[in-house]
């Protein structure tokens, strides 16, 4: 059981020193230590709500409401909700502070009880019940709204909440609330081990009939179609916003596609995943591994694009596949570098598959397109591409989201398709940060203002600190214990700003970047220990909670605009096209990489002023 349930007329009538020490116990059994702070907060609460339900049952004898004390969240760590109110309209939060004000984490903590009940609590989604969340100073009289969240004390209490409009629930009802699952949504390598460990996704409602189930289902709809038809070759490009779930959409249908051909004995044809992205290639497939207790068995299901490519082109194999998904299908190598017969990677996968074609009847090729991701050399064309490889052919049909249709325009057999663009990010507990994320690289100061306000007002937490012990500590005084955390660093600062930041970030062990084959063990256990960092090209694909992002020195803002280091740009002008592109998409990369908030790193190095300024003046506190 989570949860310690009591009717406001129960807690008015019982001895408060038999409740305190009935939450004490119940507190220390989850493995927390009480201290004499909590005991005094938990006085202040009960005398606090006491206080409430002498007001409330003066116009209503017969009123009662039903509360959940330090209600435990699932997996969180610790994270606890100091009480819930049940009603049959709503969950109310109240987050209680035995103090007269309250500091801007105050703000974020109760706010992410709200958004995290509203989002993965099953009762609350399946009753459809509104969840409200309310920051409770038990002395003083403050009487504030900050990010859309109301400040109560002990005069506006229910003034603010409006008790006769509510109607509330028993006990047997909240008992039901403290059974119902509570499923938060896992990073990207805990839901790959999860899917293939026992065949499913964590139920969420928001993924369950949101963007990620419409787009497997079309795709899963087209693929079957051709398959079932007249055989054919089809393309299919699903797009989406950063942190949005087009991974976790390839994967499902990866999952069970191949149980399906599995099951029905077609040996000769199957779905395979396919990334340039080394990393997350190689924690993918020990995902899979460990999943299915089988060494080996994720390179069936996983495969790097360019050990593919190696395999099948310019020869006469044909893979036993006839479904191929490309993830990040917008980082496809142009022709310069492959390097190969004046062919693109779209063009030389196209050629693949058309030996499938040939060999099995059909072929679905599926390109994943995310949003300014191309951080190497030969990425920069983008889309453009894929209209290139498709323009000269006659013989696919396309499917797309209306966003790329004017790309497209010219290219038969085309086919707009509703639900292949996922426009909700999932990777920041459902708060898209992308539009944030643009307004700060484009260094307009009102709307990173205004979009700074918009997440934190759903609860993302974002520091900032000249002072490397400073982050240090503000992420060991997180409530929540189980918090993944890490460095983040661009590839491309100079090795004598490198030698700076170990300086800056007081920390001897320091040993620069990690291999791109030791993602998987960085990610899963070594990160939250600091004693290396992870480049663009090790953390793209891959999230930790609450990263630390370094500006190193590369990119940083002069005369209100961010600027490439000038060392930098000669060293890499022959190698890309448009250097300041690529180096906009790392710091992109390194910026939303976060799934619960994150804090950004400025050293002290005078030229980085006024980017520590920005930061400062859009409303970001210091640590």
């Amino acid at each position: 059981m989570s949860g310690l349930i009591y009717n406001l007329s129960e807690i008015n009538n019982k001895n408060k020193n038999d409740i305190i020490n009935k939450l004490k116990i119940y507190t220390e059994e989850k493995g927390f230590e009480v201290e004499d702070a909590q005991i005094a907060a938990w006085k202040a609460c009960l005398e606090f709500l006491i206080y409430q339900y002498i007001i409330i049952s003066n116009s209503n004898k017969d009123y009662d409401v039903t509360c959940i004390f330090e209600y435990f969240l699932p997996l969180e760590g610790g994270r606890r909700p100091d009480v819930m109110m049940l009603f049959k309209e709503k969950i109310i939060i109240l987050e209680f502070k035995n103090k007269e004000s309250y500091k801007e984490d105050d703000i974020s903590q109760a706010i992410g009880y709200r958004e995290d009940i509203f989002n993965y609590h099953k009762y609350t989604r399946e009753n459809d019940l509104k969840v409200e969340s309310y920051l409770v100073l038990t002395k003083g009289n403050i009487n504030e709204n900050i990010n859309n969240l109301q400040i109560l004390n002990k005069d506006n209490f229910t003034k603010e909440i409006d008790f006769k409009t509510l109607t509330h629930l028993d006990k047997a009802q909240a008992y039901n609330f403290i059974n119902s699952s509570y499923e938060p949504l896992p990073d990207i390598l805990s839901a790959t081990y999860n899917l293939f460990k026992n065949g499913e996704l964590p139920y969420i409602q928001s993924i369950e009939d949101g963007d990620i189930e419409k787009a497997y289902t079309k795709l899963k709809k087209i693929v079957f179609n051709n398959m079932r038809s007249n055989h054919g070759k089809n393309i299919v490009f699903i797009s989406g916003v950063p942190g949005s779930g087009k991974t976790l959409v390839a994967l499902k249908f990866l999952y069970n596609y191949n149980q399906y051909i599995q099951r029905e004995k077609l040996k000769e044809i199957g779905a395979i995943y396919l990334s340039g992205n080394g990393p997350l290639v190689n924690v993918l497939e020990t995902q899979i591994d460990d999943a299915l207790d089988r060494n080996g068995i994720g390179k069936a299901y996983i495969k790097g694009a360019i050990k593919f490519k190696r395999d099948y082109m310019n020869n006469n194999k044909v893979p036993n596949y006839n479904v191929i998904l490309f993830d990040e299908a917008q980082r496809a190598w142009d022709e310069e570098k492959m390097n190969s017969q004046g062919l693109s990677e779209p063009k030389a996968l196209l050629e693949i598959c058309d030996k499938i074609y040939k060999s099995k009847g059909n072929i679905t090729l599926v390109c994943f397109i995310g949003e300014g991701q191309s951080i190497h050399e030969g990425e920069e064309k983008g889309i453009k591409l894929w209209v290139d490889a498709l323009r000269s052919r006659r013989d696919y049909d396309v499917y797309l989201p209306d966003k790329f249709r004017d790309e497209f325009n010219e290219i038969e057999g085309l086919n707009v398709v509703d639900d292949l663009h996922l426009d909700t990010s999932i990777r920041n507990n459902f708060i898209d940060i992308s539009k944030f994320i643009e307004s700060v690289l484009s260094c307009k100061i009102k709307e990173a203002k205004d979009e700074l306000d918009i997440i934190k007002y759903k609860g993302f937490v974002i520091k900032l600190s000249r002072d490397f012990d400073k982050c240090k500590d503000y992420i060991s005084s997180m409530e929540n214990k189980n918090l993944k955390y890490g460095m983040l660093i661009s590839s491309k600062v100079k090795d004598e700003n490198m030698n700076n930041i170990k300086n800056a970030l007081n920390n001897n062990n320091f040993t620069s970047y990690i291999d791109s084959k030791d993602a998987g063990k960085w990610f899963l256990e070594d990160c939250s220990k600091m004693k290396i960092a992870a480049s663009e090209f090790a953390c793209q694909g891959l999230e930790t909670d609450l990263p630390i992002v370094v500006f190193g020195g590369d990119y940083y803002i002069n005369n209100n605009q961010f600027i490439f280091d000038e060392g930098k740009l000669k060293k890499h002008i022959g190698k890309y096209n448009n250097p300041d592109f690529i180096i906009e998409n790392i710091y992109r990369v390194l910026l939303t990489r976060s799934r619960k908030g994150m804090i950004i790193f400025i050293p002290k190095y005078k030229f980085l002023d006024e980017t520590y300024k920005f930061f400062n003046c859009i409303g970001i506190k210091d640590l």
